[in-house]
């Protein structure tokens, strides 16, 4: 299946450069998939659509503050993303990575007490080794700042160590955000444990998997990098007894479903922990999401390939083009779709 199918032009002026003033008031736009009725809401407008014994499934990651700068041997200033640990090394993104080689030494800006050793060029970024026996939580508390998406074309800000995590956050390990739950409150959830539905918790560290984006001519061709998740034995057994009762699951995000669908074995959510590099496309078979909440995402990009999955090729180009015409903002910050 060819790549091109799924890109779009997207303006700039729709995507989000700044979280809403308040959270939990973006837009929603809201498709049914049975009826193929579109209605145009709030964000805190999804508790009307969750019913009592359906289960809601977050992802309490929480993003680290992995981006930061370091200065090569000729003071050239290097953004270095750290992305994922690889036995005892980082996989990182190095923007500016030409003026780097192996063996190279960067010190960090600011800090030449923290360095780092280029180990050699992997996929689209580099393996490095922290020097001098720091810890990486030690380079992210003293020189990192939250890894906003460079499409956002500006530097972080204070609000956005905060705005840039879910209220929920828990367990440390993400270079990006889980996005779909940016937006949600305290106040909802409650809400919707008010209304019968049970929330639960689990874990995918957001990394290079998620957000790389696909320069391959045909979609089957692309690879992704593996993700740490985790899934307690009790969300498990929780899950499992909602769906043989009839009830419902929804998903808040690409990063929940991934990790709900990887953990099946004879549609049966299983309790598991380790990597996961379940890549969905059209044509996948979903076992045990019913509902997804998901944002708006870039042309180039697997996530648009798994809501295209979800809700079918066509009818995601239609909606896409809907929320274009009506203003929708767009990717991380931007306003949310739930697909019923």
């Amino acid at each position: 299946m060819k790549a091109d199918i799924f890109k779009y032009k997207l303006p700039e002026d729709r995507i989000a450069k700044h979280p809403p003033r308040i959270r939990g008031t973006s837009n929603l736009l809201v498709y049914n998939r049975k009826t193929k009725d579109i209605q145009h809401k709030k964000y805190f407008n999804i508790v009307e659509y969750i019913k009592p014994g359906d289960i809601v499934v977050l992802n309490e990651t929480r993003v680290l503050n992995v981006r930061t700068y370091f200065l090569n041997e000729k003071w050239r200033e290097l953004e270095v993303l750290f992305l994922n640990e690889e036995n005892g090394n980082w996989f990182c993104l190095i923007g500016g990575g030409r003026y780097v080689k192996d063996g190279d030494i960067l010190s960090a800006k600011g800090n030449k007490r923290i360095k780092i050793k280029v180990l050699t060029k992997k996929d689209r970024g580099y393996l490095v080794e922290i020097l001098g026996g720091i810890e990486a939580h030690e380079i992210f508390q003293e020189i990192g700042h939250t890894p906003l998406p460079p499409y956002m074309k500006r530097d972080d800000n204070k609000n956005d160590s905060k705005r840039y995590n879910t209220v929920f956050n828990k367990v440390p390990g993400s270079s990006a955000a889980p996005t779909a739950s940016l937006n949600l409150t305290k106040k909802i959830i409650k809400q919707i444990e008010n209304k019968g539905a049970k929330i639960l918790k689990v874990e995918l560290r957001v990394g290079w998997g998620t957000f790389a984006p696909i320069r391959e001519e045909n979609i089957e061709d692309h690879k992704i990098h593996q993700e740490y998740i985790n899934i307690s034995k009790e969300v498990a057994d929780e899950i499992n007894k909602a769906k043989e009762s009839g009830n419902d699951v929804w998903a808040f995000g690409t990063t929940v479903t991934r990790t709900l669908e990887s953990s099946v074995k004879n549609r049966k959510v299983q309790q598991y922990s380790g990597t996961t590099n379940l890549y969905i496309y059209p044509g996948y078979e979903f076992k045990i999401v019913d509902h997804l909440i998901t944002n708006f995402h870039q042309p180039d990009s697997t996530l648009i390939l798994l809501v295209s999955a979800f809700a079918g090729i066509e009818e995601i180009k239609k909606l896409y083009n809907i929320a274009l015409d009506n203003d929708y903002k767009f990717l991380s910050y931007g306003d949310s779709m739930l697909i019923i």
